[in-house]
């Protein structure tokens, strides 16, 4: 099977949401995004497996070290990903580790410039996912750090191959700079809103501790259902934290050019993904429950792709549509002031 038809039929098993908006990134980005996103889901992969952190150290570098080649090289690739296979707990992973040579592959196919800018952003990612093996989040601070390097890196590697295919100017690129790591802090924000029961069975810890214990609360008590009025408190201050990130991920969709609508629509369907996840989390108990999960239907889901095509190439009807999901949440979160800074 041709290598690249091998990359987008692993695509959806690591990421459903993700796979339907890359493809609809105009050729030959959305080909450079399918790359870099499997890439970064291999690194992903190491930093939430079980592995001991000098394994985890092991395997990070060996994996940048195949992608820092200048050429394709077999021997190494097989034998990262036979290393990866044996020292990674991994389910719906299992097909993207398999096949990691076809990805190399794909990856070396690409221009020299594009191999470049996944290669940096990727190394700045398991950085940062290595530190925050060895570190706690316990502020505010702390988590949009963490998030800066699972997530927001994503928006800056955008920013680079929108550069890199002419589709924006220097100087665009230096406004949007500005927006593009609070878009991928929005987006990872909302996960760590949604799935924090789940999260912490699975030992992963993103919620501040300070912000835990100024409610009498801790990892261990958080979700009991006898500090369920505490545990809510918590989740406000969660909910305000992350609407900034929200209108900033929005800001940098209205500066992309109006006439780029499947660059647009890539960035409008998570985001309004996320932003109706985000509505569904306030003052929401059952996040507490990890029986239970907050996820929006299939059918908000086709709304928000027909709705992200019709109005994706006008920012008046976006600013409309935004205003209209996030009162999904509260008045709130549309104050005046808000959608007063969404200037286009």
């Amino acid at each position: 099977m041709n290598d690249v038809k091998k990359c987008w039929e692993i695509l959806p098993k690591v990421s459903r949401s993700f796979a339907l908006c890359i493809r609809i990134l105009p050729r030959p980005m959305n080909e450079q995004m399918m790359v870099s996103y499997l890439i970064y889901r291999v690194l992903d992969t190491i930093e939430d497996s079980h592995a001991s952190l000098e394994a985890k150290k092991q395997l990070f570098d060996e994996t940048l070290a195949l992608f820092s080649s200048r050429k394709m090289e077999l021997a190494p690739t097989l034998l990262c990903r036979n290393h990866l296979l044996k020292a990674l707990d991994y389910t719906y992973e299992k097909d993207l580790l398999e096949n990691l040579e076809a990805v190399a592959r794909a990856y070396f196919a690409q221009p020299a410039a594009v191999r470049k800018a996944i290669l940096l952003r990727g190394r700045t990612m398991a950085d940062g996912m290595y530190k925050f093996q060895q570190r706690k989040i316990e502020t505010f601070t702390d988590q949009n750090s963490y998030s800066y390097y699972v997530a927001g890196v994503i928006g800056y590697l955008f920013n680079d191959l929108l550069f890199i295919n002419g589709i924006i100017g220097v100087d665009l690129k230096r406004k949007l700079r500005r927006y593009a790591r609070s878009f991928g802090l929005a987006l990872q924000k909302v996960n760590i809103l949604r799935d924090i029961a789940n999260d912490i069975k699975a030992n992963r810890l993103y919620w501040p501790t300070a912000l835990m214990k100024k409610y009498g609360l801790s990892y261990e008590n958080l979700c009991l259902a006898e500090k369920r009025e505490m545990a809510l408190k918590v989740l406000r201050e969660q909910i305000a934290n992350a609407r900034e990130y929200i209108y900033s991920a929005m800001k940098y969709i209205l500066l992309l050019p109006e006439k780029a609508l499947r660059v647009r629509m890539f960035c409008l369907i998570p985001l309004f993904m996320a932003i109706e996840s985000y509505a569904k989390c306030v003052d929401n108990a059952e996040l507490f429950d990890s029986e239970k999960k907050v996820k929006i239907t299939r059918e908000q889901v086709q709304e928000i792709v027909a709705k992200s095509g019709l109005y994706g190439n006008h920012n008046a009807r976006l600013v409309g549509w935004f205003v209209k999901t996030m009162v999904h949440a509260g008045p709130d979160f549309v104050r005046e002031e808000y959608v007063r800074s969404l200037k286009y």
